[in-house]
């Protein structure tokens, strides 16, 4: 007989930060249907506030935003040291290829994911990440 082994994400919290509303509800109902808890957030200071209440996993964060950047934001949480070990992926255009590696690097960034988003290959690489 074999025993079923079902993975259950509902402990993995997800925060999508993104100052287009429709973004952040279009990937917030794509991640709950996979059954992730999931924040959302519409700017880079709403992201900071709402960390410091809401523990999370991953953060998936748009690049470019106005006020305070994904790059500040990032900045901001890696010198907290009760929010510097979060997993985070940049949520960003195309363009974003021609410096992508080298700002990982320099960010501590696990990955990027391009938009428009790819729904199918959007869930499988979030799986993947939560599954580390």
């Amino acid at each position: 007989m074999h025993e079923l082994i079902i993975y259950h994400s509902e402990m993995s919290r997800i925060m999508i930060v993104d100052d287009e509303p429709d973004v952040v509800e279009l990937l917030k109902e794509i991640l709950e249907a996979e059954g992730y808890t999931v924040i959302g957030a519409e700017s880079g200071y709403e992201c900071l506030e709402k960390l410091e209440k809401e523990p999370v996993d991953l953060i998936l964060m748009d690049f470019f935003m106005p006020g305070i950047d994904g790059r500040m934001v990032i900045e901001k949480i890696r010198k907290n040291p009760s929010l510097k070990d979060i997993n985070i992926v940049f949520l960003t255009a195309a363009a974003f290829k021609k410096r992508g590696m080298e700002i990982l690097s320099e960010l501590d960034i696990l990955d990027y994911i391009t938009k428009p988003i790819d729904v199918s290959d959007f869930t499988s690489r979030i799986k993947k990440i939560m599954e580390k």
